[in-house]
């Protein structure tokens, strides 16, 4: 694999600002799809109510609210955001019971041959990493944790490997291992890493991504 460089930060505030503008836009199209429909709905109804004679010209009246109509129908039109959540939407990883620490692994001595590769994994902040503001979120696709362009955590160092944050690094970078993570290494003990399924999953990609099927760190339902 070849040395990876460090991101201008020009460019990398640029990308984020792009990301958050698609968001935005995004939910708007998402809220006035919603409103279209309501609107279609109710043309329909008030045609129904002067076909009945129940109004006439221009009356309408206005209808009281049907007690539970919003754990009804209404809840139906939304279903439960499957996992990953769907963007444009917003993911907090649960809080739960601590997890067991992770398997200790030799990063130092693997450093040249995967190049931290794993801190291209995606995941969802907790809301207490939100509210403690050291770690970063792409606000993009809040609240997962921040990629760069060239598809590292925007906290990972390209010339060491070494995280920005570690004191402070999320609760599921510090749980995680690679150890057993065969999406990594295809041979944990002699390094020979998965070289095909890390092109098929976290090589090159566009410069604006979604970020939608990416792979997740595991570290067991503690911090699913």
């Amino acid at each position: 694999m070849d040395e990876p460089r460090q991101p201008d930060p020009v460019d990398e505030l640029a990308l984020q600002v792009e990301r958050a503008s698609f968001f935005s836009h995004a939910s708007l199209d998402r809220v006035a799809t919603r409103a279209s429909g309501i609107e279609s709905k109710l043309d329909e109804l008030v045609e129904l109510l002067r076909e009945k004679g129940i109004v006439t010209g221009t009356e309408l009246a206005v209808p009281a609210p049907v007690p539970g109509e919003l754990d009804g129908p209404a809840a139906e039109e939304e279903p439960p955001a499957p996992a990953p959540a769907q963007w444009p939407s917003f993911a907090l990883r649960a809080g739960g019971a601590t997890a067991e620490p992770a398997q200790q692994v030799n990063c130092a001595e693997r450093m040249h041959v995967c190049h931290a590769v794993c801190c291209k994994l995606s995941f969802a902040l907790s809301a207490q990493e939100v509210d403690a503001g050291k770690v970063r979120f792409d606000v993009g696709f809040p609240y997962m944790i921040r990629h760069d362009s060239d598809g590292y955590c925007t906290h990972n160092d390209r010339s060491t490997g070494a995280c920005g944050v570690y004191a402070d690094r999320p609760g599921v970078c510090g749980h995680y291992s690679c150890a057993n993570d065969e999406r990594i290494w295809k041979d944990f003990e002699n390094m020979e890493l998965n070289h095909e399924w890390l092109q098929a999953n976290l090589g090159d990609a566009p410069r604006i991504r979604l970020r939608l099927d990416l792979p997740l760190m595991e570290i067991g339902d503690a911090d699913a």
